[in-house]
């Protein structure tokens, strides 16, 4: 399929593809609201988000004004239409990791469950349509019409954002052990990986060139330009960058089952930039729910993926001083909710199983201030965009890196975490 040339204001250098039209927005209306038929009176396309936001995916807002055949009445709503091309760096990656189908199936099948589970506690926007052709695409009720907002990702999150992340994550886990009783073939044969496709044997070429690039970047960075920092750690990171994909891949695979840990299901990609806050309306600093996107590459492995990731990623440079106060906060909602749910299947986790999990994963820690924090809090500049095809090999993706990397907030959370991983003997070979 092609795509339109017209302009659309706020959509910047992504063209409109020409199957995201009325067509789909009455498709949408028809699957997701249940009405026999709509008639579009008007359909304002514009982009959703700002460029360096989204990785794997292109994503559309929808102002519809349409009439319910049945009703008659006029009526107003905002969809959100998420986009995962074929073409590009991303096309042979969304394949590869099954982006589409994971994220198709994570909010046709499994999330409203889950949020059922538990008396409708919100995960999620509703989808109301998905389609792989002529491209693959969700669409979904707008969060944002629904008060949800993004956060500013370089600040990070402070105490507050965290623990309510902590707690809806733990909800999320519980629900999913619950699932899990009902449908665990749906999650072993969709969610039995993360980023490594076991169907497509090595790692691909697109996933060893991100990882490889990022920590010798790092190493490079640290090596030349981070003044008074220990020579020893960078020395380290250089033994440990041939086998730093291997050890990644293998610790993502581990079976956390065979010495008595235990699997929920990950969001697996749980950093700021997959959540969206809301916030009281009369105290606008108050925020009141966070709601998750981007169920991508979600993962049935130890919860610690999430744990390791969204702990290594989101807290600002305060809070990372109470990281066990979060992870208490997280058990207390994880195991009150398997008790709502009478869960029996095995007996409740107790916080040192979570704390053992988290353990387990730890290398994970580690690939995400390496791989994700970075671009996280990178630095902004009008020099280039932060986007997949210079994660991989676009012409900017030396500079971004170089941006990331010698960042002054960057520098400031990582060299103590480095200097913690050292001392755990995480950077050993």
């Amino acid at each position: 399929m092609g795509e339109r040339t017209d302009t659309i204001a706020g959509l910047d250098d992504i063209a409109v593809p020409e199957y995201i039209d009325e067509r789909l927005a009455a498709k949408a209306l028809v699957n997701g609201l249940g009405f026999q038929s709509v008639r579009i009176v008007e359909c304002k396309i514009t982009r959703a988000t700002a460029n360096g936001d989204n990785y794997m995916s292109d994503v559309f807002r929808l102002a519809v004004r349409y009439v319910a055949e049945q009703s008659g009445d006029e009526r107003t709503i905002s969809l959100v239409v998420k986009s995962l091309p074929a073409t590009g760096q991303r096309g042979p990656m969304i394949e590869e990791v099954q982006a589409y189908t994971k994220e198709a199936t994570m909010f046709r099948d499994v999330v409203p469950a889950l949020s059922e589970l538990i008396g409708g506690t919100f995960f999620a926007a509703r989808c109301f349509y998905t389609s792989d052709l002529p491209e693959r695409l969700l669409v979904f009720e707008d969060l944002k019409a629904l008060g949800y907002v993004t956060v500013n990702r370089q600040a990070g999150l402070d105490f507050g954002h965290c623990a309510l992340v902590m707690r809806k994550i733990g909800q999320f886990h519980a629900a999913s052990m619950r699932f899990a009783e009902q449908r665990l073939e749906l999650l072993q044969r969709q969610f039995h990986f993360n980023m490594f496709n076991p169907d497509y044997g090595e790692a691909s070429g697109q996933l060893r060139t991100i990882f490889e690039n990022g920590l010798e970047a790092l190493i490079a960075v640290a090596r030349e330009r981070w003044d008074g920092f220990d020579q020893t750690i960078v020395q380290k990171l250089e033994r440990l960058a041939p086998v730093y994909v291997d050890r990644m891949r293998a610790c993502l695979e581990q079976d956390c089952e065979a010495d008595g840990g235990y699997r929920v299901l990950n969001h697996g990609d749980l950093w700021s930039n997959n959540m969206l806050f809301r916030y009281d309306p009369t105290e606008p600093t108050t925020v009141q729910d966070v709601a998750f996107v981007d169920l991508q590459i979600s993962f049935y492995s130890s919860p610690g993926v999430d744990l390791n990731y969204a702990l290594a990623t989101c807290p600002n440079y305060e809070t990372r001083a109470r990281l066990d106060e979060l992870i208490e906060l997280y058990y207390a909602s994880f195991r009150d909710t398997l008790e709502q749910l009478q869960y029996t299947a095995r007996p409740i986790p107790s916080l040192a199983d979570v704390r053992r999990e988290i353990r387990r994963m730890e290398f994970f820690a580690l690939v995400s201030i390496v791989s994700v924090l970075p671009i996280l809090v990178m630095d902004h500049t009008d020099e280039l965009v932060a986007n997949f095809e210079n994660l991989v090999d676009g012409k900017d993706a030396a500079r971004a890196r170089d941006i990331q990397y010698n960042g002054v907030n960057y520098q400031r959370i990582v060299r103590p975490m480095l200097i913690e991983f050292n001392q755990r003997k995480m950077l050993d070979i």
